[in-house]
């Protein structure tokens, strides 16, 4: 069924209506609850369409009994009930572990404190969540810290505190800007609310002091924090403790505002006797022993408090705090000393591997044999390696040979004369050009690898030319000799004629 609800506020009235949808025909109807035939719908609303949704039903507040009415508003408030706490629990479940502020709201002797003007939640004054001592006063704005969120029956059950020591954390964030940003560490808490909270804190900057910074100028920032911290004249005192690595500098430190002499530590069984001067031992146990219990919480060691006139009877021999920083410092030169020859030995061993592939290496360069390589198989891309052949040239014998007197005949003309004579030097200019050529062709040289100077063979040679070839060449010679043997004078009779 499909119904809507419209309310009238100004009439303080409501109207229930029941809606059903449009169809042809009343063979289509499959749910008569949901669909109506047209022809019905039309009896409803005279403009009805198919598929259009057709009120069919209009009821008010005062069709509704008394008993009707009253179970409606039952279940309204019910879900109104449910969404508000699934609400709540949704927004306040992402606030664990943060501060949120609240105001004081009292019925009698029961306190609420109203969170964020959303919701009001019980807090007990004398529970373990409140500040011993501390009275609050209706109107009063107070931060809380939020420990957990449990969805219950009754919705969410939030529980908020003040004697958290993240109470203390979430305060000193707020307020201490080189905590907030990372620059100082809280390494821990450790609280007796009403009476002393110890802070151990390290600085990742050298240049920040982490117990200048926490103090602020003129104490003005731990004074802030203070004045959260229970009723006025009664404030908890906060001591910020330097972290160290050093267990027993980190006891001595621990017991602030005390100065202890010195100690003896047994880091084994996590015990250590601490030894004051008659001055000190008051403030080393602290108001109600707060100091030495906090002392003992924060180190994690079961601490014991002695003057001097006790460790003397007793036989205590134990360290000052010079002492065991000059130890520290001995201690420290050796742990450099010792990460030294790790990074020396690291360096010698790389350096013995360098060395070692390096040998290796050569020794396979001398293992190769480059006369015994094929030239085909080790230069494959290369062009072909040929063995440069002794080049043999030929020894030419000048013959002496008479002039021979050509007899010209005076007949020729000068033109013919003179294209002769250059056919003559241009056969002369071709001959020696073919013989420079081949001179030049057995003297090439074969291109050869670098550094590879290949062995010739030792048996018998063999010639580029043939017999034959060089009395075919000295031949050619001759030719080209006999024609340079032409007496020119012959012609200077032509001439004069």
């Amino acid at each position: 069924m499909h119904v809507e609800v419209v309310i009238n506020e100004e009439m303080f009235d409501f109207e229930a209506r029941v809606l059903k949808r449009v169809v042809a025909h009343d063979d289509d109807i499959e749910d008569d609850a949901l669909e109506v035939c047209l022809e019905v719908a039309r009896t409803f609303d005279a403009d009805a369409e198919v598929d259009a949704l057709v009120v069919v039903e209009r009821s008010f507040l005062g069709d509704f009994n008394s008993k009707l009415s009253n179970n409606v508003a039952h279940n309204f408030r019910h879900q109104l009930i449910e969404l508000e706490k699934e609400q709540l629990f949704t927004l306040f479940k992402d606030k664990i572990g943060e501060l949120v502020k609240g105001t004081v709201e009292k019925n009698e002797r029961i306190t609420y404190i109203n969170l964020l003007g959303i919701t009001s939640v019980f807090f007990d004054e004398r529970g373990r969540h409140a500040i011993p001592g501390e009275v609050f006063k209706p109107g009063q704005e107070l931060n809380f810290y939020i420990v957990d969120v449990v969805s219950g029956a009754k919705g969410a059950n939030i529980i908020i505190s003040r004697s958290h020591p993240n109470f203390v954390k979430r305060l000193m964030e707020r307020e201490i800007h080189e905590i907030y940003d990372g620059t100082i560490v809280i390494h821990d808490i450790v609280r007796e609310e009403g009476e002393r909270v110890k802070v151990a804190v390290e600085s990742l900057d050298p240049n920040v002091d982490p117990i200048g910074a926490c103090i602020g100028p003129n104490a003005s920032r731990i004074q802030k924090i203070t004045a959260e911290l229970g009723p006025d004249g009664r404030k908890e005192k906060i001591d910020i403790i330097p972290w160290v690595k050093n267990e027993a500098l980190f006891i001595i430190e621990a017991f602030r505002p005390a100065v202890p002499l010195g100690l003896k530590i047994d880091e084994e069984n996590k015990t250590a006797q601490v030894v004051f001067s008659e001055e000190e031992k008051g403030k080393a146990f602290g108001h109600k022993g707060a100091n030495i219990r906090l002392a003992s919480k924060l180190t994690g060691y079961d601490l014991t408090i002695l003057d001097l006139n006790e460790a003397s009877e007793q036989g205590v021999e134990f360290l000052t705090k010079a002492d065991i920083e000059y130890e520290e410092r001995l201690a420290e030169q050796e742990r450099t000393r010792e990460r030294i020859l790790r990074e020396l030995a690291r360096a010698e061993e790389v350096a013995q591997r360098a060395a070692n592939q390096k040998s290796l290496l050569e020794e396979e360069v001398n293992s190769l044999n480059i006369d015994d390589l094929e030239y085909e198989d080790a230069f494959k891309d290369e062009e072909k390696v040929v063995e440069t052949p002794k080049v043999v040239t030929p020894e030419i014998k000048e013959e002496k040979k008479e002039p021979v007197v050509q007899k010209v005949k005076t007949t020729i003309s000068l033109a013919d004369l003179e294209a002769e004579l250059a056919k003559e030097k241009e056969e002369i200019e071709q001959a020696q050009q073919k013989r420079e050529e081949r001179r030049s062709r057995t003297k090439q040289e074969v291109k050869q690898p670098e550094v590879v100077e290949p062995t010739l063979p030792t048996g018998p040679k063999m010639d580029i030319y043939t017999e034959e070839e060089l009395a075919e060449l000295d031949a050619e010679l001759e030719e080209v000799y006999e024609d340079d043997d032409l007496d020119f004078e012959d012609f200077d009779e032509y001439y004069d004629n």
